[in-house]
């Protein structure tokens, strides 16, 4: 949304609000990166635009299969993710938040476990560990602009009810999805939304949840569209894990009005709470740049209302959801895919399926979107995991701003892999931990010592090998 018509802002003095640290976006990666880089001793300020922390855990209610390496073998499945991601993981399980982990021989995407959490404990969990390490949290806060000084980020634009504020800090990571520090930095991006629906139907998504729903009546009188794929008796109270895949294109006379709203074929749903599909992961997401507000704002709106019809639909014409009603929505779109930057490492996917290893790893990771009888060439080679190097985390041409979570990869099928949640996570505590040395020694992203912060992320439970 552009206008032709222009005012001059005022000068103004702004309060300055100084930090070692400074992160936008408390989503997936930016809440792991604030717990690591101030449990590493820096003072470290998060700013996010949503009234909660957690991002697609929290607003989009999403399960991971992927804290193992690919294998269909659960039994000698090696996990590799390990730190803060693993611990925030148990400690949901220590509040009845958390499926714990679920073996899945069958997994089309070759994953061994499969981990659901529910979304309003995980609210509570990431907020109490935020707290606990001693991050300054500034909730409904949208950052809004960089100062600059040659190649080097000096102060980030905030604004909130407070009104504008501008944080000084050492070391900037960016968070936020769609690389908004990155864009003001001058830093090239690449969009990647554009061709999303290619690889994986779209680059938005809304997941919601219905409750009064009979599942086991929908598996029994849906022979040809529902299936249950998994289902598991976990120790934890009030928590049964189970998972269905729904198709109506076996069935289309049957299935007419889910037919008519064009949904994308394939609907994939899960139960943690008896008497309720906890999570449907299907509203065929709108195709928009969502890093564009006008955008954005109209696909909200869109999906909102796809969702309450989809939910009429499911009640209209399958068995089970007679009596189901829409409890919960996701809080803000989920979105898979705006731009990428350009950092000093790109992964490919032929890196990616190859298993390649580098010497200055941040983590490892073993899991792909795409892996599939379809998608054979995003297999992972074994031992099914690969490495994340520090150098993805670089933003190139910036001295002092690392970028975490999906706004970095720009090779489509390798986004396919790294924008996964606990991916997300682990670039998240390697940008925390190494943003906070970097600070600590008053140096560069590129001058920090990588025998330092590797022996940093090991003490930090960090899997690297």
């Amino acid at each position: 949304m552009k206008s032709e018509n222009y005012i001059i802002e005022p000068e103004r003095k702004i309060p300055v609000l100084e930090a070692d640290v400074f992160i936008a976006g408390a989503g997936t990666a930016g809440c792991i990166a604030a717990i690591a880089a101030a449990r590493q001793g820096a003072k470290v300020v998060l700013a996010e635009k949503m009234p909660v922390p957690g991002g697609t855990y929290t607003n989009g209610g999403i399960g991971a299969n992927s804290f193992y390496a690919m294998s269909r073998n659960p039994e000698t499945a090696k996990r590799v993710v390990g730190g803060i991601p693993y611990e925030l993981n148990q400690r949901m399980l220590e509040e009845n938040g958390g499926t714990g982990y679920i073996p899945t021989p069958d997994d089309h995407h070759h994953s061994p476990f499969r981990y659901v959490a529910d979304h309003e404990i995980y609210k509570g969990v990431i907020s109490e560990m935020l707290m606990e390490a001693g991050v300054t949290v500034l909730l409904q806060t949208m950052f809004c602009g960089v100062l600059m000084d040659g190649t080097r980020i000096t102060a980030a634009l905030i604004e909130n009810k407070d009104g504008r504020t501008a944080v000084r800090a050492k070391q900037y990571i960016d968070c936020s999805g769609d690389g908004d520090i990155a864009k003001r930095a001058g830093v090239e991006q690449v969009p990647l939304w554009q061709d999303y629906d290619k690889v994986c139907g779209g680059p938005t998504g809304l997941v919601f949840g219905m409750a009064g729903v009979d599942t086991d009546k929908m598996v029994a009188e849906n022979p040809k569209g529902a299936v249950r794929l998994s289902h598991s008796d976990t120790p934890y109270a009030g928590i049964t894990a189970e998972q269905y895949a729904f198709t109506q294109v076996r069935d289309p006379e049957r299935y007419q009005k889910i037919v008519d709203l064009d949904m994308r074929a394939f609907t994939s749903m899960s139960s943690i709470h008896k008497g309720e599909m906890t999570y449907i992961n299907n509203s065929k997401g709108i195709m928009c740049d969502a890093s564009k507000a006008m955008d954005l704002s109209n696909a909200e709106m869109e999906m909102r209302i796809k969702i309450m019809k989809f939910g009429n639909a499911l009640k209209s014409c399958v068995p089970g959801f007679e009596d189901a009603y829409i409890s919960w929505a996701s809080t803000q779109l989920g979105i898979r895919a705006t731009n990428a930057a350009v950092c000093d490492k790109m992964l490919t996917n032929e890196e990616i399926t190859a298993g390649a290893r580098f010497e200055d790893e941040i983590g490892i990771y073993g899991f792909h979107d795409l892996a599939s009888e379809h998608h054979p060439e995003c297999v992972i080679a074994d031992p099914g995991f690969y490495g994340f190097p520090y150098r993805m985390l670089l933003a190139k041409g910036c001295d002092n701003l690392f970028m975490a979570g999906r706004c970095v990869t720009t090779d489509l099928k390798a986004h396919m892999s790294t924008r996964n949640v606990p991916g997300c996570q682990v670039m998240g505590q390697g940008a925390g931990t190494a943003a906070a040395l970097c600070a600590a020694k008053n140096c560069t992203s590129r001058e920090l010592s990588y025998q330092e912060l590797r022996e940093a992320l090991l003490k930090q439970e960090v899997i690297l090998d």
